[in-house]
């Protein structure tokens, strides 16, 4: 099929995008231009400062209307206009894109184990998978690019994400969601085959070396 029959295939649904009082990149922004929505997909930026907040207010205005599905979208990531289509494709409850953290080493942003580490599925554990990983027994998923369906949504209580659950310095509303999701009976999946960009603050650095030649150094920016 061509993208318009993919489309047309799907029920319509609602985009969420978390920002602040104004989207930071305008290369998020150019992606969003170009992504292809199904009929009947209603779409809002959510500014403020907290991201649980945003996504909440997100759920609420997708269960007020027809939205068969959520997907939320942080202003800091970049992907192909067809990302969209491709993870409803799936047909799953919860699946989000593969990317990866915006600080190095820049493993996968998938928790894993009791410890909530990035240790359990690193790069290694990915080696020549393919398709999508469920991460239902004991992985959690970032909320950036994550496709929900309304059933899962309709099953678990508002609010649906929380902070300080995990640790009372950091957010972790991700983590929080998914671990209420799976005890839910809700599976998880990653999808390797649509990955996404992280954009990364970085600075690029003229370096000068013993032998008096120059080079270049990609440093992160702070």
């Amino acid at each position: 099929m061509d993208i318009r029959e993919r489309l047309d295939a799907q029920p319509g649904g609602y985009v969420g995008i978390a920002c602040s009082d104004r989207p930071r990149y305008t290369a998020h922004e150019m992606c969003w231009d170009h992504l292809k929505l199904p009929p009947g997909t209603a779409f809002s930026r959510i500014p403020g400062l907290s991201v649980a907040a945003n996504y909440n207010i997100a759920c609420r205005k997708a269960l007020d209307g027809e939205a068969q599905w959520l997907w939320l979208m942080d202003d800091d990531h970049v992907y192909p206009p067809d990302i969209l289509v491709s993870l409803l494709e799936r047909d799953v409850d919860i699946v989000t894109p593969l990317y990866l953290r915006r600080a190095a080493p820049f493993l996968p942003v998938l928790h894993g184990d009791e410890s909530r580490e990035y240790t359990r599925y690193n790069f290694q554990y990915l080696k020549g998978r393919r398709g999508l990983i469920n991460v239902t027994a004991d992985g959690t998923l970032p909320t950036g690019g994550m496709l929900i369906r309304r059933h899962v949504l309709e099953a678990m209580t508002d609010p649906w994400f929380e902070t300080g659950q995990i640790d009372p310095e950091y957010g972790s509303w991700d983590i929080y969601f998914t671990e209420k999701a799976r005890k839910a009976g809700f599976k998880l999946f990653v999808d390797t085959d649509n990955p996404m960009g992280h954009i990364v603050p970085l600075a690029v650095w003229p370096v000068r070396s013993e032998d008096g030649s120059w080079q270049f150094d990609i440093r992160e920016a702070y």
